[in-house]
């Protein structure tokens, strides 16, 4: 018997949520050594926070869709409608970034959503592997 689209989703989903999980325990292990440390490292370690709070969105995203259409067609349909809303502001983001001159005002804002939005892309491009296969 084989597995439903939304099913291979899910699975992959409880994946990807154990991995950002993880990676944001780490990050948090290590958070006394950043802080001491270097004014770099503490950016980093921002960005990291931004970017996984971004695979965290778009993976209850996905899971809200999963929720809410019982059929792989609906899915489908409304999570392709979600990846192309995601993946149009990631390449704005990173169109504005990489013409950027100088730092705007709020670059920190700039930067958060930018790290977000490239974190969002990374679970939906996964999910996209699955669903293209």
């Amino acid at each position: 018997m084989t597995q439903s689209i939304r099913e291979i989703v899910q699975l992959q989903l409880y994946d990807l949520f154990d991995n950002t999980k993880f990676e944001l325990s780490e990050l948090n292990q290590n958070k006394s050594l950043v802080i001491n440390g270097p004014d770099s490292k503490l950016i980093k370690r921002g960005l990291d926070i931004s970017y996984l709070q971004g695979q965290k969105k778009a993976i209850d995203a996905i899971h809200t869709l999963l929720k809410t259409y019982t059929d792989d067609r609906t899915f489908i349909e409304h999570y392709n409608n979600y990846t192309l809303i995601t993946s149009e502001e990631f390449e704005t983001s990173a169109s504005n970034f990489s013409s950027m001159i100088e730092p705007q005002d709020e670059f920190e804002l700039f930067l958060a959503t930018h790290y977000n939005l490239r974190g969002q892309k990374l679970v939906i491009d996964t999910v996209n592997t699955l669903i293209n296969t």
